[in-house]
């Protein structure tokens, strides 16, 4: 009986530890393609102060559309070549062994640590993670970028 219990205690855990807990909220906006709303994004810190590079830090995106998987991964790689990112051609494939196609109101969070690895999770259940520091810089460029798709999106992650 006590085993079974240890082991349904760490298969619920993840659901309630949030990966934003301990962290402070520095802002948040609204992507928007046409006339869809694509996604809420939320972007933390320790202090509640953006700062490039200074982890911990956390990016949460809470879907209002169904995503495919595939469609997210292509839209990451895009977003790395428009922007002039040197990404890894591993991180795409690291991304689809962890990321599930979104449906509306599923939450995605990147959280980076302060050792730069960063760790996925998917309404609040960790999904792996990428231990290569070079990666987080990176996938944050999409949205923390002064080049960004969204400039104005930028700002308000940034609490400017």
């Amino acid at each position: 009986m006590k085993k079974w219990l240890s082991i349904l205690m760490l298969l619920a855990a993840p659901v309630w530890a949030s990966p934003v807990a301990d962290l402070t909220l520095v802002g948040e906006g609204k992507m928007r393609w046409l006339f869809w709303d694509l996604y809420q994004a939320r972007f933390y810190s320790d202090d509640g102060r953006y700062r490039p590079g200074d982890f911990p830090q956390a990016l949460a995106l809470r879907y209002q559309r169904d995503i495919r998987q595939e469609d997210l991964l292509n839209a990451t790689v895009e977003e790395w070549r428009r922007l002039g990112v040197d990404w890894k051609p591993e991180w795409p494939q690291q991304l689809g062994r962890l990321w599930p196609s979104v449906r509306r109101q599923d939450e995605l969070v990147l959280r980076v640590e302060a050792d730069g690895v960063s760790r996925f999770y998917f309404n609040w259940r960790l999904l792996g993670e990428i231990a290569d520091p070079d990666f987080a810089p990176a996938f944050l460029a999409i949205w923390l970028s002064p080049d960004s798709r969204d400039p104005a999106l930028t700002r308000k992650l940034k609490g400017s």
